[in-house]
């Protein structure tokens, strides 16, 4: 056990009323008691359970070995349970110990290697028995994270001499899981599938039953004055067991902010409800400073103390506790009318409504009261939806269908409190599937054709007319949604690798089309030629270069060829006096030709067609250049061959183009950089909500495929093509909010650390 230095006098840790400094033994043993009485209790919830799944295991045996396994596991638990408890109970007792006194540390550690060595045989059964102790520490570690990283930290305060860690923190999922192991292997014969079958429930019945002993310990130390405010924990290190802060602030859905192009991901929200209300309570401390008087009696919220919180208040009403169950059965009740209220009209928050409206049912004149757990259960699903309905990104039919489920998730979580610490919680799984799907949505067109859409309204339909109190609803109404989103996932995705694949094919003929211009409008735009060259070049040969390009590419000896005809074919057309140049174009006339009409063979099928484009040619340059009926059509290019060679009045100019007023706007509107990269690195499958100015509409859409900086193609949910735009266009549209990206993260997870937020917020406020 390592020494810390100790603490200046100036910082020693007194209890609010300013008395004689606590002293650690005193509240070490104050959370050593009331620790050791809930594992008491939970080691008790646990071999009752372990006796019933024995013996259901025994009954669903495919074999008599088997059988005979389970019931000798089963026998030989009953029997040694007491001895195993007691030896747990122990072995944590001694770990307190261990804390107060640093005299021992050296027998500590001895300990600790003997059960290192106990545990790190390297054979089938011990390993087996590692690996699942391994993996059931990290869970744990993972569930409670923060009420850990609060519970080291006062601890560490506590203790002038002792850093404390996760090897010698007494309520360490890994101290508590080690002692139970150590206690079950020197108690127990049986065999290894019947105790990995036992920790797993060890696991399920105290280490995620842990949270009320968290909670506890860390109210102690608070209400002796260590640490009331815990520091965050801003240099994100791993402390106490790989505990860090859980709630990374939200990326807006806007374009800014370090011009990231996609959202940083978020962990999956797994706070306690323990920690969850402690955070409720300290907000609601503070909420209720100056709030009007009787505003807690009537069930009010009291928004006008803090606009961000409100508080439900249940405990203070005239009436009898209402119990849980009853309340459970009040809400089953009201589903199938509150639902049909809500698919009627705009989605609202109704959470606040209908348990008062349970409440009063009795009698109006006096409603009954909630426990503080039950009142916090509802505030927190409150506030929930209230989130829900400020999330511009979903839309709002997609709103109204999460919100037709408040009933039921106000049950779930009235039921079960895992539910905040549940990742996998089939109700928060289907949350999350309809707001991943809804998301895409484009509700600029009707959503009543859209079997995807339909099946969501039939979920929320059914879950309001048959939820009661089993959950596997969820599950089974998941797998229903499942299957329909995956047959219309092929659909979609074949439609967008037909998108993508024909746009490709239009980008390669733009670029080879881009290309062959770029070529002929360098050469053409410096020279006056007769008017059927001209023609010839901009129509014919243009159609020749561009095909060249596409199945040859530039590189290629055969477009090397055909920009050299148009430069052949041009220095022909000159006026040449001299004998040897005169001589020259005799000799390649012929040759040229030649060239002509095997170049055309790409462009016009039709030999006599071909022959006749070639002859025609031919004759006019017979002709000597300076004839007057050549003379005559001399010019240079005319605007439709401009605008043949992308030149046109329209076409955007080059810098040296430009006017120095032009240039002047030009460096006006420069592009951000920043956007320009984010638009560069936006990975494809990202979605946005584009404001469409053609249509003055916004639209759902996701960046399809970047087949150059020349093409962004966007799609719908459906995979058909709804934009495109080039890079810089579509680096602008951020630029100036006219394309957002949509946030596509867990909804649960995301809605839920804004609810957090915002509680620690007012508790820190």
């Amino acid at each position: 056990m390592s020494r810390k230095p100790l603490k200046p006098g100036h910082l020693e840790l007194i209890n609010q009323r300013g008395r004689e400094p606590i002293q650690p033994p005193r509240l070490l043993a104050h959370i050593q008691k009331n620790t050791l009485s809930h594992c008491e209790q939970l080691l008790a919830h646990l071999f009752s359970a372990t006796d019933d799944l024995f013996y259901d295991l025994s009954k669903r045996a495919s074999s008599n070995n088997e059988q005979n396994l389970y019931f000798e596991a089963m026998r030989e638990i009953r029997v040694r349970r007491e001895g195993i408890a007691n030896r747990f109970l122990r072995t944590q007792s001694q770990h307190f110990s261990d804390l107060i006194d640093a005299n021992t540390q050296g027998e500590f550690e001895t300990w600790e290697r003997e059960q290192e060595t106990k545990l790190s045989i390297v054979d089938g059964d011990d390993l087996e028995v590692d690996l699942a102790r391994s993996n059931m520490v990290s869970r744990t570690r993972d569930i409670y994270r923060e009420e850990l990283y609060e519970l080291g930290m006062r601890l560490d305060h506590l203790l002038l001499q002792i850093e404390i860690n996760e090897d010698n923190n007494p309520l360490d999922p890994n101290q508590l899981t080690k002692s139970f192991i150590e206690a079950c292997q020197s108690t127990l014969e049986i065999n290894i599938k019947a105790k990995l079958i036992l920790y797993k429930l060890f696991e399920k019945h105290v280490l995620k039953q842990l949270g009320h002993v968290y909670a506890d310990a860390n109210q102690i130390l608070m209400d002796a004055g260590i640490l009331p405010k815990v520091p965050k924990n801003l240099d994100n290190k791993v402390v106490h067991g790989g505990a860090t802060q859980p709630h990374a602030a939200t990326s807006s859905a806007g374009p800014a902010a370090d011009a990231n192009p996609v959202f940083a991901p978020i962990p999956e929200f797994r706070m306690g409800y323990d920690a969850l209300s402690m955070l409720m309570a300290a907000a609601r401390n503070f909420a209720f400073i100056g709030a009007p008087s009787g505003a807690a009696n009537n069930g009010a919220a009291a928004g006008s103390a803090t606009p961000q919180f409100n508080c439900y208040i249940y405990t203070a009403n005239p009436g009898p506790v209402m119990a849980a169950p009853e309340l459970t059965s009040l809400l089953t009740q009201s589903q199938p009318t509150y639902d049909q209220i809500l698919a009627a009209g705009a989605p609202r928050n109704i959470v606040a409504d209908v348990v008062s409206h349970a409440l009063k049912q009795h009698n109006p004149a006096q409603p009954q009261a909630l426990e503080q757990s039950e009142e916090n259960v509802i505030n927190l699903v409150a506030m929930f939806f209230d989130q829900i309905l400020a999330d511009e990104a979903l839309p709002i039919e997609i709103q109204s269908l999460i919100c037709r489920l408040q009933i039921p998730i106000l049950k779930v979580a009235l039921r079960d409190r895992s539910f905040f610490s549940n990742p996998e919680h089939p109700a928060r799984l289907l949350i999350n599937s309809i707001t991943r799907i809804g998301i895409a949505f484009d509700t600029t067109k009707p959503l009543d054709r859209d079997p995807i859409y339909r099946k969501m309204v039939e979920i929320v339909q059914v879950v309001n007319r048959q939820y009661k109190t089993d959950d596997r609803i969820f599950s089974e109404l998941q797998a229903e949604l499942d299957n329909v989103v995956e047959k219309e996932s092929r659909k979609s995705t074949v439609v967008e690798q037909r998108t993508t694949q024909t746009e490709a094919g239009k980008s390669r003929i733009k670029q080879a089309r881009m290309a062959a211009q770029t070529s002929l409008y360098h050469r053409l735009k410096v020279v006056d030629l007769p008017e059927f060259v001209r023609t010839f070049l901009t129509t014919h040969w243009l159609q020749v270069m561009v095909i060249t390009h596409l199945k040859l590419g530039a590189e290629s000896s055969e477009w090397v060829s055909n920009e050299q005809t148009v430069s052949d074919l041009v220095w022909i057309c000159q006026d040449h006096e001299d004998a040897r140049s005169q001589q020259r174009r005799e000799r390649l006339l012929p040759e040229l030709l030649d060239r002509i009409e095997k170049g055309l063979e790409v462009a016009i099928d039709n030999r006599d067609a071909r022959k006749a484009k070639v002859a025609a040619l031919e004759d006019a340059l017979r002709v000597a250049p300076t004839a007057p009926q050549i003379q005559e059509t001399i010019a240079p290019l005319n605007s439709e061959q401009k605008e043949a060679l992308g030149k046109g009045e329209n076409a955007p100019k080059t810098w040296e183009e430009m006017t120095a007023v032009e240039r002047q706007q030009a460096r006006y509107e420069e592009l951000s950089t920043s956007f320009y990269e984010m638009a560069k690195n936006m990975p494809e499958g990202t979605w946005l909500e584009y404001f469409d100015e053609d249509s003055g509409k916004k639209v759902r859409c996701k960046l399809a495929s970047k087949i150059d900086a020349d093409t962004y193609i966007f799609v719908n949910r459906l995979g058909f093509k709804v934009l495109e735009k080039t890079r810089k266009q579509f680096a602008y549209d951020m630029q100036f909010n006219r394309a957002i990206l949509v946030d596509t993260r867990p909804f649960f997870d995301r809605i839920m650390g804004k609810v957090v937020n915002d509680l620690t917020n007012e508790g820190v406020a």
